[in-house]
């Protein structure tokens, strides 16, 4: 997959906004190409806003059109998220660090709030035996080459699976991992 590396204040203000976060996640849940109308009415803003948010994120190459279709004389086109990684260089430290920091608060704790109210409503379900999502947290010992095997198997596994297929679900994820120092014992 590739990677786009956003650095420089432009980028980061057309990547931050909530408003093509939330435009950017519809895509992604859908799993297919959709048209501004069809994000509007999913996320509850007009369909000129949805193409100028649209227009803003093929800027950064995150976005693209898909293709277009005649549909009762009209033609309509549709959009697709891009295959691509997105880094926001959280560890640069420069006058964009705050506005870094607070997309990738906002992302946790969007996915989190996601999470707990999964959980609320599939509880009956996960008795039943449906495979639900889970948090997983705790400390591995891994060593410099160890760590780098981590991240690229998790790494590809997301990639081969983040185009939709018929029999899938759209699964929301966030994965934090970094070494910590050992502590003293006395």
């Amino acid at each position: 997959m590739d990677t786009i590396v956003l650095s420089g204040k432009r980028e980061l203000d057309i990547y931050v906004n909530p408003q093509r976060q939330n435009l950017l996640r519809c895509m992604q849940i859908a799993g297919v190409p959709m048209t501004a109308k069809q994000i509007a009415d999913q996320i509850g803003i007009s369909a000129s806003s949805v193409q100028h948010h649209i227009r803003l994120l093929a800027e950064l190459g995150i976005v693209a059109q898909s293709h277009t279709e005649q549909i009762h004389g009209i033609t309509a086109t549709y959009y697709r998220a891009l295959p691509k990684t997105v880094r926001i260089g959280s560890l640069v430290h420069d006058e964009n660090r705050n506005q870094r920091i607070a997309l990738m608060q906002a992302d946790l704790s969007r996915t989190f709030s996601g999470f707990l109210a999964y959980c609320e409503e599939e509880s009956e379900s996960a008795v039943s035996g449906r495979q639900f999502g889970d948090l997983l947290s705790g400390i591995v010992h891994l060593g410099r080459e160890e760590a780098k095997e981590l991240y690229a198997a998790i790494r590809a596994f997301l990639d081969a699976h983040e185009a939709g297929a018929a029999d899938s679900e759209a699964w929301e994820y966030a994965v934090i991992a970094y070494p910590v120092e050992r502590e003293a014992h006395e």
